[in-house]
């Protein structure tokens, strides 16, 4: 008999994707209900999905609002594209409760199976016949993202794992001076250019091109790989930052193991988010993390920026099972300010925590226990 699956269109895509993915065979038909509103998120589950065989693929659109609030209309609707000779596997997880009842209603006087995955729980659902089928597919960054509509690219390592490793060590001990922090900051200026490292040593001081001075002795105490007296563009991003965003990815790489990492994480413009860029993003378990890394903070407006940036991503890519952090080595901040990170869904991570080895593992235990 011929197969095919049946997905109601919502704001969460993650679960239709996941119902597919399971029950998915070569040939099988993908049926699509939405309102006029969610239409377009069926491209998304589509090209997250990337099948290329499937037997037809059948879009049941409502029109508009008042289609939605009538019920024969939208029962009707969906019944003209059934057939008797049909077998039918009905994904209830997604759109309005008033959708989910018609959906149901109709598909009962067919050749249907029901079913729901109470996300973001790994296993689906049947109410019929109290079948728990586990979800044995894991979604990687692209996967998840793509879902979302948001086209990506991701950066490569800078450096070696040990080096970085090197000097976060360095950076959090008491070698690190305030001159060493004052070049660093100073090398901000140059984040996108490849210098010569005694021309900006001798250079007129200036705002924009600030002369460094001492740079080439700071770069032999942290035993930094200095080739031909340069420093690329890339060197610069690493030593300003960028290396405690690769320090954090070998980090929740050896601890976590997630299903899927991913560094430096560039957003392409799309009509979903305007937030262009993501230091480090791992999924696990179906579920995805972005993790914001400042090596400090410095202010309480660009405390508060960095929170809002994190909130504002988790109402446009994370979904209901998305989870952000703030990875920083400021010392403890304001507890009234922590507690803000938190009231707006953002976990955030000092360098007293950095320090406190029970803390860490209990924060990555957690992550862990929550991918089952």
């Amino acid at each position: 008999m011929k197969k095919t699956i049946v997905s109601i269109i919502s704001a969460q895509t993650i679960p239709n994707i996941l119902f597919i993915k399971v029950m998915y065979e070569d040939g099988d038909k993908l049926m699509f209900i939405a309102s006029r509103v969610m239409e377009s998120k069926i491209n998304w589950i589509l090209n997250a999905l990337n099948i290329q065989n499937a037997g037809q693929i059948i879009n049941i659109v409502f029109e508009n609002n008042d289609d939605e609030e009538r019920w024969n209309v939208m029962c009707n609707k969906i019944k003209s594209y059934l057939s008797e000779d049909e077998k039918y596997f009905v994904n209830l997880t997604g759109g309005t409760k008033y959708m989910d009842f018609a959906v149901s209603e109709v598909f009962e006087k067919y050749d249907s199976t029901i079913y729901y995955i109470p996300y973001p729980k790994n296993y689906i659902l049947s109410p019929r016949t109290h079948d728990n089928i586990p979800i044995k597919t894991r979604l990687t960054v692209a996967d998840y993202l793509t879902a979302y509509n948001v086209p990506i690219k991701n950066k490569e390592l800078t450096l070696p794992e040990n080096f970085t490793l090197s000097f976060y060590n360095f950076y959090i001990s008491d070698k690190i001076t305030d001159n060493h922090k004052i070049i660093l900051d100073k090398l901000r200026a140059y984040r996108q250019k490849n210098v010569e490292i005694s021309k900006i040593e001798s250079c007129e001081d200036t705002e924009k091109k600030p002369r460094i001075d001492g740079l080439s002795e700071f770069l032999n105490t942290i035993n930094f790989p200095v080739k031909d007296n340069k420093l690329t563009k890339y060197e610069i991003q690493y030593l300003t930052g960028g290396w405690f965003e690769e320090y954090v990815y070998h980090l929740i790489t050896k601890t976590i193991k997630p299903d899927d990492i991913q560094l430096g994480v560039e957003i392409q413009k799309s009509e979903s988010t305007n937030i262009n860029d993501l230091d480090v993003v791992f999924t696990k378990g179906n579920k995805l993390y972005v993790i914001e890394c400042k090596t400090g903070v410095g202010s309480e407006s660009l405390f508060n920026q960095i929170v809002y940036k994190a909130s504002a991503l988790k109402e446009k890519l994370l979904g209901l099972s998305g989870k952000s952090y703030i990875f920083s080595l400021n010392p403890p901040i304001d507890d009234r300010l922590k507690s803000t990170a938190q009231n707006m869904g953002t976990t955030y991570i000092d360098l007293s925590d950095f320090m406190d080895d029970e803390k860490m593992n209990n924060l990555f235990t957690s992550i862990i226990k929550q991918s089952y």
